[in-house]
């Protein structure tokens, strides 16, 4: 028995496989932390945009207006960030928050993350 996750259409290459292995995951079915390692942007945006994500080795998090923390757990994405923008519509600074959501990799080069009732499409910048 096989359960793979599918995502709009697409079969994700992170399959759980029951019993016999899976002929389309041909590597590793478990996604490591050094995945996430390097600069990611929004699907609809380019990667020169300052708003692109940089999740460093070691741990650390930069953006355009945040800075923080990810980490790898249990197949969960957690971002510990600051937001140093001021909200545009309530005026009020911004401050420390948490992002903690299940990923589904579509690609080596494009995750989705998982944040109820919102989902970040993330690709791979080079």
């Amino acid at each position: 028995m096989m359960l793979v996750t599918v995502f709009d259409g697409l079969v994700s290459s992170i399959a759980l496989t029951v019993g016999t292995p899976s002929p389309l995951a041909e590597e590793s079915t478990t996604i490591e932390a050094s995945y996430f390692e390097g600069r990611w942007a929004f699907a609809e945006e380019t990667c020169d945009q300052s708003s692109n994500w940089t999740l460093l080795e070691g741990g650390n998090f930069v953006s355009e207006d945040l800075t923080g923390t990810w980490r790898w757990n249990d197949e969960r994405l957690i971002l510990n960030l600051i937001d140093f923008a001021i909200d545009e519509e309530t005026g009020e600074q911004g401050g420390p928050f948490q992002m903690e959501g299940p990923v589904s990799m579509a690609t080596s080069n494009q995750f989705t993350l998982v944040i109820e009732p919102d989902r970040y499409v993330m690709k791979r910048c080079r």
